[in-house]
């Protein structure tokens, strides 16, 4: 059975690429956005704000305030204000500096932004005295636009997993597509794909579901025409045979006999290849599978380089048509002697059972098969010698009908080369229903 192609990794893939694409772009809009307001937004609006709580402070210093009336303006305006000068010193904020500190701390005559973190303005009042406002607005600035970034950046988070969200909706029909192909691929010819969009992948998933039946049904047509030869061979074959009895002995004849004989047996694989296609003619009773590999083996005990025959337990029960699965190990078991070579070690079959499954193993040590053909060694007709001969014999339908038989118990049969020298053929059936499975 082909096994289905693996996932690409997820930075190959469109949906790791397309997810890629969203970080970037969500992380250039956010540097964007981050460098206009640290370079551009914050700059002017500080300045002109700065120049517009500057004129205020200089108007208030013009009314020469007392100290209730700053208290006054500190509780609406968000201002705090220190004054020293002939009418006294006050403040309505013991953190403020002292006057002769802001005057030491820079210039006097326009907006500064010291190091206590406000927005601070000396003002000379028309008493000779000077007030200092140091305003909250600044600092309220910045958090508003702290918490515009934080508010922006919690947004691009939910965009991109709503994009994600929508990618993963959206891509959706793609990994249906690919699930079917690796079903197509594996042999299964009833795969048909739902299409939920009406976009270029539902057109996609249209054409799919077109081309599998197509290809369903010209592999039935083939398939049928195999049969429908067979059985119209059928009648003038019988009459040949009875025509080549009637002659007299000869080697002519022995030679059209053996022909005829040819042409009799491949008949009579195609009807029975098409006998188990869908499994429907099986007679399962319950056997020792252990029973059947040494029956099978002994066929060929005289035979090398030999067959050694193991198993995890000494009965293993088992429901399955006798007759099938004596075909299968006549047939791998006689593809393992023939292609042996005169130095080849026995030849092993083996029998596990697992939790989960009965896996049933022929090992053989010949020359393996050819890494470009081992897709295809289950078709019928196909066969890694392709000159055909006489020598080798065959037809290219005994691996068809194994896999048939097989597939008929609910199992899988694979082949595959081993390591060092020779093919491994590995048959897989459900876990036996048994009391001590």
């Amino acid at each position: 059975m082909t096994s289905p192609p693996a996932k690409p990794p997820i930075h190959r893939s469109v949906f790791g690429k397309l997810v890629l694409i969203m970080l970037v772009m969500a992380f250039c809009i956010m540097g964007m956005v981050f460098g206009f307001f640290l370079h551009f937004v914050n700059p002017m609006v500080g300045l002109t704000v700065d120049r517009m709580l500057g004129d205020y402070g200089r108007r208030i210093a013009e009314d020469s305030p007392n100290l209730e009336e700053a208290k006054s303006l500190a509780h609406r305006l968000h201002v705090q204000i220190r004054y020293e000068g002939p009418d006294g010193a006050w403040t309505t904020d013991e953190s403020l500096p002292t006057i002769a500190e802001v005057v030491s701390a820079g210039d006097r005559s326009y907006w500064q932004r010291p190091a206590w973190g406000r927005s601070a303005f000396l003002a000379k009042a028309p008493n000779g005295g000077h007030y200092f406002f140091a305003w909250e607005f600044g600092n309220r600035a910045r958090a508003a636009h702290d918490r515009l970034l934080i508010l922006l950046l919690v947004s691009m988070i939910a965009v991109f997993f709503a994009a994600h969200y929508v990618l993963t909706r959206a891509l959706r029909p793609l990994r249906a597509l690919q699930d079917g192909v690796a079903r197509l691929s594996a042999g299964d010819l009833d795969v048909v794909l739902e299409n939920r969009t009406s976009d270029e992948f539902g057109s996609l998933t249209d054409a799919f579901n077109r081309m599998a039946a197509r290809v369903k049904e010209m592999l039935r047509a083939r398939d049928q025409l195999l049969v429908d030869v067979s059985h119209e061979l059928r009648s003038p074959l019988t009459r040949l045979k009875v025509a080549l009895a009637l002659l007299p002995d000869s080697t002519k004849k022995a030679q059209a006999e053996a022909d005829a004989a040819e042409m009799d047996a491949m008949t009579t694989e195609l009807l029975e290849l098409e006998r188990l296609r869908d499994g429907r003619t099986l007679r399962t009773t319950r056997e020792d599978l252990v029973e059947l590999l040494h029956e099978a083996a002994q066929t060929y005990r005289d035979t090398p380089p030999g067959i050694q025959v193991s198993a995890s337990r000494p009965e293993i029960p088992l429901d399955l048509d006798v007759d099938g699965v004596r075909t299968v190990l006549r047939n791998l078991l006689g593809n393992a002697v023939k292609y042996s070579l005169q130095d080849s070690r026995p030849i092993e079959l083996t029998a596990t059972l697992k939790s989960d499954r009965l896996v049933v193993q022929v090992i053989d040590d010949g020359p393996g098969i050819p890494k470009e053909d081992l897709p295809s060694i289950f078709d019928p007709f196909f066969r890694v010698d392709r000159s055909r001969s006489r020598k080798t014999g065959g037809y290219g339908l005994g691996l068809s009908i194994c896999k048939r038989i097989v597939e008929a118990h609910g199992g899988h049969i694979e082949a595959t080369n081993n390591s060092g020298r020779g093919t491994c053929f590995t048959l897989t059936f459900p876990t036996p229903a048994t009391p001590g499975a």
